[in-house]
């Protein structure tokens, strides 16, 4: 014998989020919240610290990557020119 049963993925990803919800309300604690607020400190004081090198990473990857499409559509547009 063979059951098969059709779920929609919108009803199962609503399930799973509840799920989760529940278990991270759950384990609330105030000892939760303070090593959480001790880790965002510490990365905005990570990042503050090296923000300089953070930024020019990001820019760098930023016009590499506009680079490589502007690039693409040059050569499709030359490709696509009568």
């Amino acid at each position: 014998m063979k059951i098969t049963i059709e779920i929609p993925d919108e009803e199962i990803k609503d399930a799973v989020m509840n799920v989760v919800a529940q278990q991270y309300y759950r384990d609330y604690s105030s000892d939760r919240h303070h090593v959480d607020k001790v880790v965002s400190e510490c990365v905005r004081k990570v990042i503050y610290e090296d923000k300089e090198r953070i930024t020019d990473r990001i820019v760098s990857q930023a016009s590499r990557h506009l680079r490589n499409v502007a690039a693409k559509k040059f050569v499709e547009q030359l490709n696509d020119e009568p």
